[in-house]
């Protein structure tokens, strides 16, 4: 049994007030990487896969599409409303809105398959590989896969992040309060892939037989700018603590700043799949 303590911390929803805007502006997964997890795990039709933080489904309907059984776990009431809405077509999906440290599988079921999408380094790492080792058949995969802002930088985006930061600090500096707002995570999830890999073998339950990389490039305008930053919980916990006149001011000083380089900013994401068998 869990203790209370462990409890508020996991279920403390990271998009609460922000699904939204996550579903609206943030990337899917590359075709080419579901694809290669298909043709890697050799998964069939009709095998079962456990999702878990399935948020608002940009992985989920890409694996319903293909006819797998899925049973997606979301923490978060606002991001399963998306899913569901989403998903509403979809005989094959299942949704539970619960923490996967707190989930109980209520069939007596093996999953082929367990994958996480920009998810997994929310949970609890003294819980998350063990239960994922007994939710899996033998032979099973642990798939986990995420996406961060690529470290080959534009050099016109380093000028604009660097003068965003300096104006998102001047505000909360000045402006930030301590009033009383929902609780979120704000972990950014973005670790270097040594720390991914070492993490995923480090417990000795799964061996990696595949890590791809991809790359992906986007041009945001200021609003989109503005949509994809306020999308991660770390900068939605800043925005928390001010107030909504202020935030305004805010979009615009960043809005000119953007305007002033072009009115675009050039992006490179990158995505790391790990595929990982049950030893």
């Amino acid at each position: 049994m869990y203790s209370r303590e462990v409890f508020t911390i996991i279920n403390l929803e990271p998009y609460k007030g922000i699904a939204g805007i996550y579903e609206e502006i943030r990337p899917s997964y590359p075709k080419e990487l579901i694809h290669d997890i298909v043709s890697i795990t050799n998964i069939k039709s009709d095998d079962r896969i456990l999702e878990i933080g399935a948020g608002t489904g940009k992985a989920t309907i890409q694996f319903a599409n293909k006819g797998y059984q899925i049973r997606a776990i979301e923490i978060g009431e606002d991001m399963a409303e998306i899913l569901r809405d989403k998903c509403s077509d979809y005989s094959n999906v299942t949704i539970d809105v619960s923490s996967f440290e707190e989930w109980n599988c209520t069939e007596d079921l093996k999953y082929e398959m367990i994958y996480s999408a920009q998810a997994f380094h929310w949970i609890n790492k003294d819980i998350k590989y063990q239960k994922c080792y007994e939710l899996l058949k033998d032979n099973g995969y642990l798939v986990l896969f995420w996406y961060k802002p690529s470290s080959h930088k534009f050099p016109i985006t380093i000028d604009i992040d660097d003068q965003v930061n300096r104006v998102v600090k001047k505000y909360t500096a000045k402006y930030f309060t301590n009033k009383e707002k929902p609780e979120r995570l704000a972990h950014t999830g973005v670790l270097n892939n040594d720390e991914r890999k070492i993490e995923i073998e480090k417990n000795g339950l799964f061996h990696i037989i595949s890590q791809l990389d991809y790359t992906h490039k986007i041009k945001n305008s200021p609003s989109q700018y503005l949509k994809a930053v306020k999308s991660v919980p770390a900068f939605a916990s800043i925005l928390d603590g001010l107030e909504a006149n202020i935030i305004i001011k805010m979009d615009n000083e960043i809005e000119d700043i953007i305007n002033n380089y072009g009115g675009y900013v050039d992006e490179e994401f990158h995505y790391s799949l790990y595929i990982a068998q049950k030893n």
